[in-house]
């Protein structure tokens, strides 16, 4: 006759099963990131799924939105409107005086570089990680490293990439680490996430250092990851302590890290297309019977200049793509 109560696993072989498993896994950690990958692929589909629910319900909100509330936003969006009407205008002035000076410096205008929208999947429920994930992936052209921003600052950079999703490792997780310069006096430093999503520092800055409260920091372009000029925070506080040997500098992200919604991808090293048009150099582009062949920009140093000082256009459309 059986006994009515069997005897389990002992507990000691059930720790003993679980340390080899831990040391197991641990030691694999590394050869793991392709079945990782592999698994974020096949639970993107999921990801959409569990997406749905706030996609309807932002969709119900706007359809069932009042009267009032449209003529309200109507008449903010107007205002905006009429504001940022005013800064191009002002922008459109400092753009042409730029070229005129970078004319007569010879130096190369920047391109324009590749954006895409992206938006906000799900956000981490780790409090010791911050990051948040994007519905493209390695289909749309997303890579590891590349930066992200939205309409206010620096977002962070991509850490990892699937087909169809990546994960976004924002500036103010502990990990995370941004070279930037002050722009009132173009003093250089490392901004260090502390965990805290309103809070960024910059560490190891003597404290003979010119930085002050409400100065604001922007990517220096050091390391060739952030392109240059990107606002990233504002300082807030400087403490400079004689027990010290650095200055406590402490800043806020300009991104608003708790509650974005829309990101933009940024490929700084992809430009768009550029063709000379061919009355600027001088020679009908399709004239036939013209035996007298044609100078080459690095022959020339005044056709040089002119490829210099035109404005790439867009060759490509993509639906997704913002213009800068």
């Amino acid at each position: 006759m059986k006994p009515i109560f069997v005897r389990g696993v002992s507990n000691q072989f059930r720790l003993t099963l679980a340390i080899l498993l831990s040391v197991a896994l641990l030691v694999a950690n590394d050869r793991l990131d392709p079945i990782r990958q592999s698994l974020s692929s096949v639970l993107s589909p999921l990801q959409y799924l569990a997406n749905v629910p706030g996609v309807i319900l932002d969709w119900s909100a706007e359809a069932f939105a009042t009267r009032n509330m449209l003529e309200v936003q109507n008449k903010e969006l107007l205002r905006q409107q009429l504001v940022m009407s005013e800064r191009l205008q002002r922008f459109e002035h400092v753009r042409q005086e730029n070229e005129r000076l970078r004319a007569l410096l010879g130096s190369p205008v920047h391109m324009d570089s590749r954006k895409v929208v992206a938006e906000v999947m799900e956000v981490a429920s780790d409090p010791f990680r911050q990051f948040v994930v994007l519905n493209h992936g390695s289909q749309t052209g997303v890579y590891v490293g590349q930066p992200v921003v939205d309409a206010q600052g620096v977002v962070g950079q991509v850490i990892e990439v699937s087909e169809f999703t990546s994960r976004v490792l924002m500036v103010s997780d502990s990990t995370h680490g941004i070279p930037v310069r002050v722009t009132r006096n173009d003093v250089r430093a490392i901004a260090n996430g502390t965990g805290d999503i309103d809070q960024i520092e910059l560490r190891h800055v003597a404290k003979s250092t010119d930085i002050i409260a409400g100065d604001l920091l922007v990517t220096s372009g050091l390391g060739n990851r952030f392109p240059e000029g990107y606002p990233v925070a504002r300082v807030i506080s400087v403490s400079r302590d004689d027990g010290q040997s650095y200055a406590v500098i402490n800043a806020q992200p300009l991104a608003a890290l708790d509650r974005i919604r829309y990101v933009l991808l940024i490929w700084p090293d992809e430009t768009k297309p550029f063709t000379l048009p061919a009355d600027l150099v001088g020679v009908p582009a399709e004239t036939s019977g013209n035996t007298t062949p044609a100078t080459t920009g690095a022959d020339n140093p005044t056709t040089q200049n002119v490829n210099q000082a035109v404005t790439p256009p867009a060759t490509q459309s993509n639906s997704n793509e913002v213009s800068q």
